[in-house]
């Protein structure tokens, strides 16, 4: 075979980084004074306190991102003094997990509601885990950023090639169905983290 033909690998294609990815692009969303490397290399090594190293290749599930994402926030609290730069307040940034238990409703509608309040210009974020699959090229499981809601679309910030605005007519929620070429996007409830900027009323 000939050299002009052999792919290269993309990153991303190999390993189940965007997990760790959606978490840093989610911070620097709302602050981005704290430089990106230093929140990935922070994500990195507290993950790796997990002791399996096996889940950056293989991909990350929500205890995961749980986890790295409160050591994460641990570090920016106990190093940084974070200040809204148009009220000079003083904030933290916290996360939910809405649908962690299996006793909230969750159709449809509640977990559009929910993704919807998104707004990073407002200092509110998510984390969505969801599944693609068009009956065709496209079949993957992936993490990404949910920086806003409008006109009936979520927009993201992604760390890979993923869509830049993703309309709520081509969505399943917790679908069972493997594939559907018209709503070839699967949401999953229990992958939602929602992640925020509050008033720090301790330093008030």
């Amino acid at each position: 075979m000939s050299a002009s033909r052999i792919k290269p690998a993309i990153q991303g294609h190999l390993d189940g980084a965007c997990g760790f990815y959606a978490i840093v692009n989610a911070i620097h969303l709302l602050e981005p004074e704290i430089p990106q490397q230093e929140l990935f290399n922070i994500a990195i090594s507290t993950f790796i306190q997990d002791g399996n190293p096996m889940a950056f290749i293989e991909g990350t599930n929500r205890g995961t991102i749980k986890n790295v994402l409160s050591r994460l926030l641990d570090y920016i609290h106990s190093n940084y003094d974070l200040t809204d730069n148009t009220t000079n307040e003083p904030y933290r940034i916290k996360f939910s997990i809405p649908y962690w238990n299996k006793d909230k409703q969750r159709s449809r509608q509640d977990v559009i509601d929910a993704l919807s309040q998104a707004n990073y210009r407002k200092g509110t974020v998510c984390i969505l885990g969801f599944e693609m699959n068009d009956g065709d090229e496209l079949d993957y499981a992936h993490w990404t950023v949910i920086k806003g809601f409008k006109d009936g679309r979520f927009n993201t910030h992604d760390s890979s090639g993923e869509a830049k605005k993703i309309d709520i007519d081509i969505i399943r929620v917790d679908s069972q169905q493997l594939k559907n070429s018209q709503r070839p996007y699967n949401f999953l409830s229990d992958d939602i983290f929602v992640i925020e900027r509050v008033v720090d009323k301790t330093k008030i």
